[in-house]
């Protein structure tokens, strides 16, 4: 028995139910269109590899002016941007939701008066009403059979109801225990909701290994940021390469983060998550930008629902994260990793098989 958020309902049309409200996917997987609950976005994927990208203008119409002036406009540019800005720099604070045993329905009760009405008309079937005598013998024995009956539906029921808490055991107990295709389909059906969405490579014992897909910096967090000026004026200055760079960083920390606790919340058996951040839009091919090993104790610890670490980078100094990166250069940008690691070597060449 499954237990899951999301479904088919037509051929390339997939309804899935969200915090936000119900979402509505559209079109194939190398080509979709994602509607309703959340912000408007489309995605486009292949294999473990899937490139999302918000719409722009998308849940802001609190801030449209009617009277289109330049002002106006760029009042709408500021607040859009900062909205994104925001989201993606605080994805980690989301709150996560995890996992229960689930319960079955209790047995549905059996309606006695109704049983006796069902009964009585079997037994009165092909008797005409000037037969009183024989009507009231059919109405007698219909009485008598009440009791046996009441207590026949009532043991189908429990039955039915056991039975779908054997299949919700079955299936909790394949979570818990890690069991590779149930731990795949949950982390699938809870991650491709987030931000920045995460496929999964492979679950091994205890570990689920995640790629998340990213966008180039240019193209995630853009080149403008939505400051104030000293006398409280919006300002869209240019980012300059550093600070570009570092808001991708910690977009990218802030994405990994919350992807870890969702993959621990919804698979309580997992102990441990691995993660690959791959930009599929790479000059040059996919590139492996980041490496990063997170255990349950040091995101979840006793049943948290928010994370307790807030930048993979500060984690991993403190002893609390594993992380592989290359930032050597001046402006702080991350560079592939090189593809002689065997870690990278393997991903890629599981991505191009795919």
């Amino acid at each position: 028995m499954g237990f899951g958020v999301g479904f088919r309902v037509a051929p390339g049309v997939r309804l899935r139910a969200t915090r936000r409200g119900p979402r509505m996917s559209l079109g194939p997987r190398m080509s979709r269109i994602h509607l309703g609950g959340g912000t408007p976005a489309v995605s486009a994927g292949k294999g473990p590899i899937t490139v999302w990208q918000t719409l722009s203008g998308g849940g802001h119409d609190r801030h449209t002016h009617p009277d289109g002036s330049a002002s106006s406009r760029k009042a709408d540019e500021w607040a859009t941007i900062r909205d994104h800005l925001d989201r993606l720099l605080s994805q980690h604070l989301e709150p996560v939701t995890h996992a229960q045993r689930p319960i079955a329905p209790p047995p549905a009760p059996v309606d006695r008066r109704r049983v006796k009405r069902e009964l009585r008309r079997d037994q009165l079937a092909g008797l005409r009403p000037w037969q009183l005598r024989e009507r009231r013998a059919a109405r007698r024995r219909a009485d008598a059979l009440v009791g046996p009956e009441v207590a026949r539906r009532r043991a189908a029921a429990e039955q039915d109801a056991a039975q779908a808490q054997g299949e919700a055991d079955a299936w909790w107990q394949a979570l818990i225990g890690n069991d590779p295709e149930t731990v795949t389909v949950r982390l699938e059906s809870a991650l491709t909701e987030h931000a920045m969405p995460a496929t999964v490579a492979a679950v091994e014992g205890a570990t689920a290994h995640l790629v998340v897909s990213v966008l180039p910096h240019d193209q995630l967090v853009g080149n403008r940021e939505p400051t104030l000026t000293d006398k409280g004026n919006l300002s869209l200055a240019r980012m300059t390469k550093t600070r570009q760079h570092e808001l991708y960083q910690a977009a990218i920390s802030s994405g990994v983060i919350a992807v870890a606790a969702e993959a621990f919340a919804v698979a309580p058996g997992l102990d441990a998550v691995h993660v690959a951040v791959v930009c599929p839009e790479h000059i040059g091919g996919p590139a492996v930008l980041l490496l990063a090993e997170l255990s349950r104790a040091q995101v979840l610890p006793n049943g948290a629902t928010t994370p307790v670490v807030g930048d993979l980078v500060q984690a991993a100094d403190d002893g609390r994260a594993t992380l592989v990166r290359d930032q050597g250069n001046r402006i702080g940008a991350l560079r592939p990793l090189s593809n002689e690691d065997p870690d990278v070597a393997m991903l890629l060449d599981a991505i191009d098989a795919q």
